[in-house]
This record gives C-alpha cells, structure tokens and sequence, in this order.
C-alpha cells in the first residue's frame, strides 16, 4: 500500500528484500497491471463492476485503478494495482480472479473494449515513509523506475536524499521503494514513488525538488549506482479498501 512508514529492509542477492515483521497497513506484495484503454469510462466501470461483485467486496482486497500521465515509455494510459499484506491474501486474489463469475466477466468485458496489455509485474515495497495523510487522501503519484547496480550503496544514498528533502514545503506526503519480483519489467529492477493530495502539490514538488541543492547534490552520485528508465504520473480514478 501506498500507505506505509519506514520499515528496515534487508539486502539480498537479488535486491532489497521486504521485511517479514512489517506495520499494520503496509502492503508486501503488489500486483501491477498496465494497459491502453481507448474508452477509459468503460474500462472503469468494469473494474468497479468486478471489485463491487460480492464474491470479490466480501474479501476487502486493496486496489485502485489509476490513469497513467506523461508516460513516454509506451502506450500504457491506465493501470490497475492489488495491495497484499500477505502471501495468502495474494493467493487468494489470484484465485478468486481466475477462478470467480465476476473474474470471468470482467476479463469477457475488458477483451470486448479491445484493451492492450502492456506490462504486468508483481514489486515489493522495500522501503517507505509516510508524512501526512492517508492512502485514500494521497491520490496522485510520482514514479521513477530504475535499473539498480548496486542496492547496497545506491538504497541509503537515496534515503538520505529523500530524508533531507523532508523539511521543504513542497515535500511528497508520503514516498517508498518497491523492488521488482517477477513481471515484464524490461530493465527495471526498482521503483521510487511520491504520493500526493493532488496534481498541483505535485508539481510543485517537481519545482522544488530538481532545483534543490539536494538534488544536485545527490543526482551525479545516484548516477554511479543506478540507470533511469522512465518516469509517469499516475492519478487514481477509483480505491477499494485504501489503508
């Protein structure tokens, strides 16, 4: 969830790692799917449709579907992510999707709008930090997606950056990091997010941030540890279950 506050983390051979003992709230696993949708009403109320079905509500599962802005990497325009806390309640999600009525239908109506997958991707929150508001608040993100060399040396650098920039008026209400598992990822091993209460505060943060001496400070240092990718903003459309 995008709802979290500092958790440690461990270094693996294949990154970083969520902590088993994490806060009540934090979601482990996300489930990531990226599409082009040419009738974004339509795509909507299908996903309102199978997480309102009673099958799918009774559960409580966290998801939202968001749209995806400024994406230069592909034709992605929206996404749809499934916050689980739990390796059993990421089992039971999949179950239910592939196995359930309502999962049938929707997968019958989504086919129907023509829709194109064009990534999918299960992550893992590493780290993160909540500062104000809640999920259902912070409906604006900012992403980085990153080819990571060394998470060793590039993972406190980067929390040392994203600690400093804490105090500036403009700062993220809530930010983290999430390591890719499994999924059609290209390059990417990892991605920094930003939550905000809107698009203005999220500009703003834009502003404030890549003209700060932080930043330039920590850019030519990041630079030796890890590639850019791509960067997008993503603005939730719909939430269940936000925690």
């Amino acid at each position: 969830m995008k709802k979290i506050i500092m958790s440690s983390f461990l270094i693996a051979s294949l990154g970083l790692l969520a902590d088993d003992h994490l806060p009540a709230g934090y979601s482990k696993y996300q489930s990531n799917f990226l599409f082009s949708c040419s009738r974004p009403a339509k795509c909507l109320e299908a996903f309102n449709k199978y997480m309102n079905a009673p099958e799918i509500k009774s559960q409580k599962f966290e998801a939202d579907i968001y749209a995806v802005l400024h994406n230069g990497w592909d034709e992605a325009t929206h996404g749809v992510s499934f916050y689980y806390k739990s390796a059993d309640e990421y089992a039971k999600g999949n179950q239910l999707f592939v196995t359930s009525e309502a999962g049938r239908k929707f997968r019958k109506r989504m086919l129907e709008l023509d829709i194109k997958a064009t990534a999918q991707n299960l992550t893992v929150h590493s780290v993160g930090v909540t500062n104000r508001g809640t999920a259902a608040d912070n409906v604006v993100s900012l992403r980085w997606s990153l080819e990571v060399s060394d998470t060793a040396k590039f993972v406190p650098l980067w929390m040392d950056f994203s600690k400093s920039i804490e105090k500036y008026e403009w700062s993220a209400n809530a930010y983290g990091l999430q390591s890719h598992y499994l999924g059609s990822n290209g390059r990417i091993t990892h991605e920094i997010w930003t939550a905000f209460s809107s698009p203005q505060d999220a500009l703003a943060f834009l502003d404030g941030m890549y003209n700060s001496k932080e930043f330039a400070d920590y850019s030519p240092k990041a630079d030796e540890y890890s590639d850019f990718i791509r960067s997008y903003m993503e603005v939730s459309l719909s939430q269940f279950n936000p925690d």
